[in-house]
């Protein structure tokens, strides 16, 4: 008993002389310099790849980059090659005598380019094709053999080139020198002449390094105002920030002294602000999603890729009786406008009373009539495209056939979006039809003999064709995620 009424002491002690800390503001820009590994294969492509990951550091604003022209000064000094490709522990001493905090070290592990052919229904055919039995294969292959001698060293598919690029980026401490972390880059581009491949394949590379590169050192900042949904944030255009940017919103942590010891509590996360207006020491943002206070004082930390949206609903209506499971990709979820792209799969009753199997694609588009972090009030505008699937009577032969039905139903709606908790929203939707429009009718499609294209059919019906008409009100009811760093 005595020993828990200890311990009850000591944690109402802890709690009473905790202590917050005052947030991390990332003022000061991390001077970083860009260097390639020992690799003496690929040099034009290495300065490329170097060149690259340099603008990519530079155009973020938090990094002070050690220029080009500082390196060779060094790289001459201490008698290294002078393309500025080095070993990770000249690396780190290049990094020192240049003053920097931290070394980026580039390797290139493979770089290929080929022409490859382009697939065609043809060629498809080809391969299928049997004909000629085993002498026929055998001629084939003497004859592909012959020709692949006599082009050798001749590019063969000189418009259609395959470019892949693999290699890896690692952060060194100049200090310590040792490497902080890692991560591995690889691009692939078929398509065109081979500085074209190339060029876009490098341009993949780039967007891979961007996001990486923010987490090399990502920003911190702090609350300093609270207006109802916005807030004024320290950093502003000088450490990159832009129109757009997120932060995350944390409590402050704490620090408790326990048993004689320091520990650090992290604090919790209470919303997330998108920033709207840029100086160039401040920035104003907004609150998107609030899931506790926000107070001057809160720290708030880089979100680095964004948000991303995706959804699943249940849909039901009434006349005709159908339903549905959606799975939606959401857009702009957290703006004025916004839409989504969505696919379905479920039943729906057609004219006969029978079930038919239902599968669709569409889009919608959407304006919040009331915004809010917590909960939206949406008119959209829902475009489905279906296709209903069912087999059509025996005709005369003692066939049926598997036959589709196009419809486009276009809907309008009012939808409720209400936060559950900090990546979780609930959403419930009632839509009206506007209308039922046939894209066609049931038809079947059937290849036909020494024709290249397959052929449709109307179906066979004996008795008054099954209808799908799709009108009065549709309930939806689902959640979305959000999915962030």
């Amino acid at each position: 008993m005595m020993k828990f009424l200890y311990y009850i002491l000591i944690f109402k002690f802890s709690v009473i002389f905790s202590q917050d800390i005052i947030p991390n503001v990332t003022m000061e820009k991390k001077k970083l310099i860009v260097l390639t590994s020992d690799s003496q294969n690929w040099p034009d492509l290495n300065k490329r790849i170097t060149h690259i990951a340099t603008n990519v550091a530079a155009n973020l604003k938090r990094y002070e980059i050690i220029g080009r022209n500082s390196i060779k000064t060094i790289l001459e000094e201490q008698k290294l090659q002078h393309s500025g490709i080095v070993s990770p522990e000249d690396a780190v001493e290049i990094g020192k005598l240049a003053g920097a905090n931290e070394a980026v070290l580039i390797q290139l592990n493979i770089f290929g380019q080929k022409g490859i052919p382009k697939i065609t229904k043809q060629d498809s055919k080809e391969e299928k094709s049997t004909e000629g039995g085993l002498f026929g294969w055998i001629v084939k292959e003497v004859v592909k053999s012959e020709i692949n001698k006599n082009n050798q060293g001749i590019e063969l598919y000189p418009n259609n080139i395959q470019t892949i690029i693999d290699g890896e980026v690692s952060l060194l401490n100049i200090e310590t020198g040792q490497t902080i972390t890692s991560f591995p880059f690889n691009a692939e581009y078929t398509g065109g002449v081979k500085s074209k491949s190339l060029s876009k394949t490098l341009e993949i590379m780039r967007a891979q390094m961007k996001n990486k590169f923010k987490s090399f050192y990502e920003l911190s900042s702090e609350i300093l105002d609270v207006d109802g949904n916005n807030v004024t944030l320290v950093l502003g255009k000088e450490m990159g920030i832009n129109s757009g940017n997120l932060f995350e919103i944390f409590t402050r942590d704490k620090e408790r002294n326990i048993r004689n010891r320091i520990i650090t509590l992290p604090g919790k996360s209470v919303g997330i602000v998108e920033i709207k207006n840029v100086s160039d020491d401040a920035s104003e943002g907004e609150i998107i999603r609030k899931w506790g206070k926000v107070k001057p004082g809160f720290q708030a930390r880089e979100i680095r890729g964004g948000i991303n949206n995706g959804s699943m609903s249940f849909l039901y209506g009434h006349n005709p009786r159908n339903l549905r499971l959606r799975f939606s990709g959401n857009f702009n979820s957290y703006g004025r406008f916004g839409g989504s792209l969505f696919g379905d799969i479920g039943t729906v009753t057609d004219s006969r009373g029978r079930d038919d199997l239902h599968l669709g694609l569409g889009f919608s588009i959407n304006c919040k009539l009331i915004k809010s972090p917590v909960i939206n009030y949406i008119l959209l505008i829902n475009v489905p495209f279906d296709f209903h699937f069912r087999r059509d009577d025996v005709n005369i032969d003692g066939e049926s056939h598997l036959v589709i039905l196009p419809i486009m139903s276009p809907r309008i709606g009012m939808q409720t979006e209400i936060l559950l908790n900090r990546k979780v929203d609930l959403v419930l939707c009632l839509e009206n039809i506007l209308s039922n429009t046939r894209l066609g009718n049931w038809t079947y499609s059937e290849e036909q003999e020494n024709e290249e294209k397959s052929k449709s059919f109307d179906a066979h019906w004996t008795a008054d064709e099954p209808k799908i008409n799709y009108n009065g009100w549709v309930l939806t009811l689902g959640f979305r995620g959000s999915f962030f760093d």
